[in-house]
């Protein structure tokens, strides 16, 4: 960490006024800072973490690096960075990341403006004066006509009401919380719970620096190969030259990757050829796979022929035929979000792996000296992972206590589901902001959050210019979005993720209301829609006085 982060922890305890606060030090808080202070507005910043990163600050765990290619995962809105910065590997690490992101603060001095290892504990808004007052866990306050939250999709982290936890004798772990200096797993008996993504990627590696792991798994996932390998610098060159090309196709794409769309259907082609563009792209690896043709999400023929795909490629892989079938999922592909692993199935095969389902079977308790099943019985593990994910999308904002007027807070605004418009706004929360809130896409985060921080700051712009104070989403905006984006995922078959504990629809958090939380219309035409609705006068939205916001 460098001495900049460190000394940004101080933390006076007098309100500072400041024309806006942000919340994060990810790809959205990071820039919408630099946004901010190009526009000459005063900043104040705040960041849980030490240093800067957001989620990749925190993410240690064994396995740990992105699921898009770097090129791509990164931003775009400095030509001379993207010439300066060179991707060592396809799929960046967990360091290589933090790299990136302290080049980003010093390249641009942002952190300057942070508050580092400080969590915002409440901001609420003042009707009297329009403002928002913020207090963080260190006991600094800050007073702001603009509150911004860049607090990321995946960066609440889930951990299961497990019975008996407390008993447990042994080291428990989350891998959002990973020691960064990491764990000696040596002679150990791991247990690992849970196979989503952070999962798929961990496992491997534990397998290799323990004794003997046992993964507890409830859902089944249809796992693609990552692929990953070194940058050479020849290839590096050839992308650094083409970057205006990259993100063209990046705006033009609807998960913001820089490819073509497919024009293909699964459903009309011919066996054979659909068959050899599945093993092309199996072998390219990765996201791609997903857009191999146009119709997988919505038709349930053409799904249903990229499932068999991957149900063949397990069972190819996985030298146990019952093992095999436990790790097959039943669900359209899709539903679950489809992670990226190297060498995950094949890890299955090794006699110091055990793969336990708890489907049917669940996990009633964790015991002294292990994990006991509903059934009774008990496996005995030195050390314990929870890979539980996250309470995605709403979590790390209702998690925050923000207070809008009439005293109602986000979360009980939210208990029903999140209600917002277009994701960045809600309706009795004004001037606050969100990057990559909740109903927001669904994609590859860098390109929407540098998108959607851009939009905020030409709002800011227009509320100035028009000599307005406050902006808000209307309630007739948000139940239109709300309505859309359901409508949306409805067309699809990813509301199948009801059934199968999904992010997608906040089912792998006991007790959260199981409804859409992120757009499937496109990242593409989302901006679209963006744009229009700025040009229409920030349509959807209303500005006002804060005497008008308090009648």
């Amino acid at each position: 960490m460098s001495t900049s982060a460190a000394s940004g922890t101080t933390a006076p305890q007098s309100v500072r006024e400041v024309d806006a606060v942000v919340v994060g030090a990810g790809f959205g808080g990071l820039y919408m800072v630099h946004r901010l202070q190009e526009m000459g507005l005063t900043v104040q910043a705040y960041e849980a973490a030490p240093d800067v990163g957001g989620t990749w600050y925190w993410n240690h765990y064994p396995g740990a690096r992105t699921d898009c290619e770097g090129y791509y995962y990164c931003y775009s809105f400095d030509p001379q960075m993207l010439q300066e910065w060179t991707w060592k590997e396809r799929y960046p690490t967990q360091p290589e990341m933090q790299s990136y992101f302290g080049y980003v603060a010093d390249k641009f001095d942002l952190r300057r403006h942070y508050r580092f290892a400080t969590r915002v504990e409440t901001a609420e808004f003042d009707e009297a004066s329009g403002r928002w007052q913020v207090r963080t866990d260190t006991g600094e306050r800050a007073s702001a006509t603009y509150l911004v939250t860049a607090v990321g999709i995946l960066s609440a982290p889930n951990l299961p009401d497990f019975r008996g936890i407390e008993s447990f004798e042994g080291q428990w772990l989350h891998t959002a919380y990973w020691p960064a200096e990491g764990v000696d797993l040596a002679g150990k008996r791991v247990g690992i719970i849970g196979t989503g993504s952070t999962g798929v990627q961990a496992i491997p590696l534990l397998a290799e620096q323990s004794e003997h792991l046992t993964v507890f798994q409830r859902t089944p996932n249809y796992v693609i190969p990552a692929r990953n390998r070194e940058v050479s610098q020849q290839e590096m060159d050839e992308i650094k030259a083409r970057y205006d090309e990259v993100w063209a196709k990046v705006r033009r794409h609807w998960f913001s990757f820089p490819f073509e769309n497919a024009n293909l259907l699964a459903g009309s082609m011919d066996e054979q050829e659909r068959t050899r563009i599945y093993e092309k792209a199996w072998e390219y690896g990765g996201f791609p796979f997903l857009f191999s043709f146009d119709d997988l999400l919505f038709d349930t023929a053409a799904n249903d022929s990229a499932a068999e795909f991957v149900r063949d490629k397990i069972r190819a892989a996985v030298t146990d035929p019952a093992v095999a079938e436990k790790l097959t999922p039943r669900y359209p592909f899709g539903a679950k979000r489809p992670p990226s692993g190297s060498g995950y199935y094949e890890t299955f095969n090794r006699e110091d792996v055990d793969l336990i389902d708890a489907s049917g079977n669940e996990i009633a308790e964790i015991t002294a000296h292990g994990v006991r099943l509903a059934d009774g019985t008990e496996y005995e593990v030195d050390v314990l992972v929870f890979a539980t994910g996250f309470d995605a999308s709403t979590g790390a904002l209702t998690r925050m206590n923000i207070v809008g007027r009439n005293g109602e807070t986000l979360a009980d605004k939210w208990a029903p589901g999140p209600r917002t418009h277009l994701g960045i706004g809600t309706h009795g929360f004004p001037n606050m902001f969100m990057i990559t809130g909740p109903q927001s896409p669904f994609t590859n985060i860098p390109p929407c959050a540098q998108n959607t921080a851009d939009w905020i700051a030409e709002a800011i712009t227009h509320i100035n210019a028009t000599g307005g104070a406050l902006m808000e989403a209307t309630e007739q905006a948000e139940d239109a979005w709300t309505e859309q984006i359901t409508a949306i995922a409805e067309q699809t078959l990813l509301v199948a993720g009801k059934d199968v504990h999904s992010w997608f629809t906040g089912t792998n958090v006991e007790g959260k209301a199981p409804v859409i939380n992120v757009f499937f219309g496109g990242a593409d035409k989302y901006m679209d829609m963006c744009e229009q609705a700025a040009a229409d006068g920030y349509s959807g939205f209303e500005i006002h006085t804060p005497a008008v916001a308090t009648r």
